[in-house]
């Protein structure tokens, strides 16, 4: 959340809205064989079958995997290699779970399911067996009825809340998959090479799913938020169209911070057979205790225990990102430390220590409004000493106080007088289940538009790449109950128009301004972290201030998962940039690996 109070993670505590895919296993447990294919199934996007503008049957595997990865956002489709497949055939298939979000995936041991946290292999080859004749001149990606119906022979198979899949009834183990799924067992293929990369995914496994929040302005569009199904289906689909059959996917679900402790990384780095490997933690951190309701938020302290337990087996995080780069995010700390710093435009912020306001609010607002004060007093001070001009402190009479480690638009509210600010200090502060440290209280900032830039592979040695893929144009609209929630999204045209009064020149002035602002704090996350994040959003908040003038200020640092704000390429363009990270650090070649 920046100073507007946009929530750009919001889920919310409604369960609505089923997954952007499915096909395969059912919720209820039983898996179709037969039918049309559901809207979003994978493969309708007309890429990957023979014939007409697809691959040759047969062509070489070995071009998949991290060789040539493209990088532009472009996806390859994966090849077909069979022909024709007889009733009864014994195949080798890949399991991809993201065809049913509801469904089920292999583990080697019943309690690997049925306890929580449950792990298995949700993404990666295993046995299967041909259950109608099929061929490929009769294959149409975009009718389910086409592609080919399989039984898998893998026998143990849990869903996420620990239900086991009778394999005993053949309608329950029936399937239809896509043919590039299938490797027919005449000689060497993917399904016996050792994968080109094993991920580790860390998600949600609760009852109640995460509400992929798609609609709104602050929505998170088609592809949802960071937690839910949607938002990790569409990663792995890309994962597939970008690496085809190479890869594995052993996924933990967990259904309370408490499972957070019983994952083992070194047991699942035994599992990880990959050349690479990566893990991505689809969940949010907060300071207070479970009990909410709202899925997929987790206790902070025992999330990064195991990110960085994880990081210590020699398992790298990729996403969101490395554990102390993502603290550095998540607590948003950086702006009180940072905002006396005249080069990086950083609002006013003093931190509230919650046991003054647990003693007293109103004491503790008096006391952040005077400390605000005092800091206005040294920025001004410090200015003249570089000569910059400003040499009165700026009375400060009215600001934002809000909290790190929170993704809901409701913990930001602004503030008018010490009245304002005491109550929010204590609805902050106070809330059930709070273990919340302190509250950032600061100083009010008048902007016109918010311009969101959206960094992918910063590189100080490429100046190229330290342009933003895209921005996007926001401005705030409406407030509830003193908490900001609503804001309008345009692009540059109409930005100009009804924000700007069509100063080009003022407009301009501001996007420059902001791209100098940008590649100072990539300098100053250099000295955070060795390695640049793949994935930044800087939000900048300007102000027309005269015929071609404006003034900037720093808004907001977003992690790796913030919102795509209606960016149509952004999934593609990031996801593309996600899996290139994976084969950053490859590990040390070896002459064998484990089996599954």
């Amino acid at each position: 959340q920046d100073q507007t109070g946009v929530a750009h993670r919001t889920p919310s505590r409604a369960r609505t809205g089923a997954a952007t895919m499915s096909g395969g296993p059912n919720g209820g447990g039983a898996w179709r064989a037969n039918g049309n294919a559901p809207g979003g199934a994978p493969g309708s996007n007309g890429r990957g079958a023979g014939g007409k503008g697809y691959p040759a049957h047969g062509s070489a595997a070995a071009a998949w995997g991290a060789g040539a990865l493209p990088q532009d956002g472009a996806t390859r489709a994966p090849p077909i290699t069979v022909s024709s497949l007889q009733a009864g055939e014994e195949v080798d298939i890949f399991h991809r779970y993201s065809q049913d979000p509801n469904g089920y995936f292999m583990v080697q041991n019943g309690t690997s399911g049925l306890l929580h946290p449950s792990i298995g292999k949700t993404d990666g080859w295993t046995c299967g067996r041909i259950n109608q004749d099929w061929n490929v001149s009769m294959y149409s990606p975009a009718d389910y009825k086409t592609w080919v119906e399989i039984q898998w022979s893998h026998p143990s198979w849990y869903n996420r809340r620990g239900h086991k899949l009778d394999v005993n009834t053949p309608s329950m183990i029936t399937q239809k998959v896509m043919p590039e799924q299938i490797r027919q067992r005449h000689g060497p293929t993917e399904a016996q090479s050792q994968p080109s990369v094993s991920l580790v995914h860390v998600r949600w496994g609760g009852e109640q799913p995460v509400n992929p929040v798609t609609e709104g302005a602050g929505g998170w569009g088609q592809i949802g938020a960071t937690p839910s199904d949607n938002y990790i289906n569409g990663l792995e689909e890309h994962i597939f169209q970008t690496l085809g059959p190479t890869y594995e996917i052993i996924s933990c679900f967990i259904q309370g911070s408490d499972e957070l402790e019983k994952i083992s990384p070194p047991l699942l780095r035994h599992l990880l057979r990959g050349q690479n490997i990566a893990a991505l933690y689809f969940l949010w951190p907060i300071s207070f205790q479970d009990g909410h309701d709202f899925p997929a938020y987790v206790d902070r302290h025992l999330l990064f225990h195991l990110m960085v337990h994880m990081e210590s087996t020699g398992i790298p995080t990729r996403f969101p990102h490395q554990s102390h780069l993502y603290k550095i995010f998540a607590s948003k700390e950086w702006t009180a430390q940072m905002c006396l710093h005249p080069l990086m435009k950083v609002p006013l912020t003093t931190q509230v220590a919650r046991q003054s306001i647990a003693r007293c609010p109103a004491k503790a607002a008096a006391t952040a409004m005077a400390a605000l004060q005092r800091l206005s007093e040294s920025r001004a001070s410090w200015n003249a000493q570089l000569g910059w001009g400003q040499e009165k402190a700026v009375p400060v009479n009215k600001g934002v106080a809000k909290l790190g480690w929170s993704w809901e638009a409701m913990d930001v509210t602004g503030w008018k007088n010490k009245q304002e600010l005491t109550v929010a200090l204590g609805n902050l502060g106070e809330q059930p289940g709070s273990f919340v440290d302190l509250v950032f209280v600061q100083e009010w900032v008048d902007f016109d538009v918010e311009m969101r830039h959206f960094l992918v592979e910063p590189d100080l040695n490429n100046p190229e790449s330290l342009k933003p893929k895209t921005i996007v144009y926001t401005v705030f609209k409406s407030k509830e109950g003193g908490s900001f929630r609503n804001f309008d999204r345009y692009d540059r045209p109409m930005c100009l128009k009804n924000c700007f009064q069509n100063d080009n020149a003022a407009l301009a002035n501001a996007e420059k301004q902001a791209q100098e602002l940008i590649v100072r704090w990539l300098e100053w996350l250099q000295a955070q972290t060795h390695e640049l994040p793949t994935f930044v959003r800087f939000d900048i908040m300007a102000k027309r201030t005269g015929a071609g003038t404006a003034n900037i200020m720093t808004g907001e640092l977003t992690e790796l998962g913030g919102c795509f704000l209606g960016w149509p390429k952004g999934p593609q363009v990031v996801f593309s940039a996600m899996v290139r990270s994976f084969f950053k650090d490859p590990l040390p070649p070896s002459n064998g690996y484990p089996g599954w």
